[in-house]
């Protein structure tokens, strides 16, 4: 079962991008790039927090995910890279799939909004590609879900 996939984010990453950038017509293959970096960059911002855990599925390829542990490669460039551009159910630890599936479903998208861009701004979704600051802030909220969806919290939220 898809988790997220970047195709479901492509047409409003791509009305964004051809806004702000001013773009009509046929896209380049680097802004077709640009916009699924930007489609896949909050899954990516997730995927991150999985293979920083080692909560990666069994068929993660090793060396890639060693790479995004180093940040020499970022989750969305993993997605699109190694899984499509989709997160599956198998991409993750069948252990830690109901928190995935839970936490996904009910609190993730509340925490990107919380924690990713310009705090005096609000910025839609498809408009930046996060950084360090930004992962470290989503992923103290994704920590603190965790550790009480695994302590059995009601909700199990954070």
């Amino acid at each position: 079962m898809a988790i997220d996939r970047a195709d479901w984010h492509w047409e409003s990453a791509e009305k964004l991008y051809r806004e702000t950038n001013g773009i009509t017509g046929e896209l380049t293959e680097t802004q077709e790039n640009d916009i699924w970096l930007l489609a896949a960059n909050h899954i990516g911002l997730f995927l991150r927090w999985v293979i920083e855990n080692g909560f990666e599925g069994e068929g993660a390829d090793e060396q890639a995910c060693e790479m995004v542990r180093e940040g020499r490669m970022t989750g969305a460039q993993y997605l699109m890279r190694y899984c499509d551009g989709k997160l599956w159910d198998e991409d993750i630890r069948s252990d830690i799939l109901p928190f995935v599936t839970k936490y996904y479903d009910e609190q993730f998208f509340d925490d990107y909004g919380l924690s990713c861009g310009n705090e005096d701004e609000e910025l839609p979704c498809y408009s930046f590609i996060s950084g360090d600051d930004d992962y470290m802030r989503l992923r103290q909220r994704i920590d603190a879900a965790y550790e009480k969806f695994i302590g059995g919290e009601p909700d199990g939220q954070a």
